[in-house]
């Protein structure tokens, strides 16, 4: 009789262990997709202190204008080429098929933007980071960001 209760706790445990590994099939791919997602965070961050250090950028880009972005461009202002280098070739935080467009618009308070006055430029400026998300992430995803500059 021991025999048999022994026999019947193996497989009751087996049975156990095998659905907590099959949990881990699933837990992998939501892990990489957090990182990616906390990665376009990191990445706002950084931007975010672009534009705080260099406003002038938002000139450049222009106004009422959107800048897109697939690759550490030349043609981006030269504030934001370092950046766009660690976006697209950074190995530790690259996000596969990753582009950046950039708008920039009315502020919140929904007057125009207005970069008359080139060093001090009052826009609101809309931060986009797309990606495909690894396998087993979900397909393309996408995290917006807002910011005000000169306000």
């Amino acid at each position: 009789m021991s025999l048999i209760s022994v026999l019947v706790a193996i497989v009751v445990f087996g049975l156990g262990m095998l659905s907590i590994a099959s949990l881990y099939g699933l837990a992998v791919p939501a892990q990489t997709a957090n990182q990616e997602t906390l990665d376009t965070a990191a990445f706002g961050n950084q931007f975010w202190a672009i534009l705080q250090a260099s406003p002038q950028v938002v000139s450049q880009i222009g106004a009422d204008t959107t800048q897109t972005y697939t690759n550490a461009s030349t043609s981006a202002p030269a504030a934001l080429q370092p950046w766009l280098t660690n976006v697209f070739n950074s190995p530790s935080m690259m996000l596969p098929g990753a582009k950046v467009s950039i708008t920039t618009g009315p502020g919140a308070d929904g007057n125009p933007c207005d970069i008359s006055n080139v060093s001090a430029p009052l826009c609101g400026v809309t931060l986009t980071i797309t990606w495909a998300a690894s396998k087993g992430g979900g397909g393309a995803r996408r995290q917006i960001f807002q910011y005000q500059v000169g306000f």
